[in-house]
């Protein structure tokens, strides 16, 4: 497992939320896999350096929205998560970096042609490579 976290102590957003958003993202991003096995809460606290109980609040999100597990015999695994949801997730993720483009651009005086524009270059950017 390559579980990666890295805290901002000094963010507007929660540790709880920091250590959710972070493992939520690993997950539907594939870099934690279905039935893998993740920290406890205790070792994953001690190795964020916060309190257990700032994990656990992060694991019972977590838990609730389908993401992960606890095993008999195992601990906490990565939840087996249908394609729709994991879909239906980064649908959601995009809507809130695309709300924040859109308000930026207005914010900059952009037309909707000139934002258009620019996702598009970024779009095809990759293809160009």
């Amino acid at each position: 497992m390559n579980l990666e976290i890295i805290l901002k102590p000094g963010s507007e957003i929660p540790i709880y939320l920091q250590i959710e958003e972070q493992i939520r993202s690993a997950i539907i991003s594939g870099k934690l896999e279905p039935l893998s096995d993740l920290p406890s809460i205790r070792a994953l606290a001690k190795m964020l350096r916060v309190s257990v109980i700032t994990v656990q609040k992060a694991y019972e999100d977590l838990k609730k929205e389908g993401y992960i597990e606890s095993a008999v015999g195992r601990g906490t695994i990565v939840a087996e998560v249908s394609s729709s949801t994991l879909r239906e997730s980064r649908m959601k993720e995009l809507e809130k970096l695309l709300t924040a483009a859109v308000q930026c651009s207005k914010e900059c005086n952009l037309s909707y042609e000139d934002l258009s524009a620019v996702l598009k270059m970024i779009y095809f950017e990759e293809e160009n490579l």
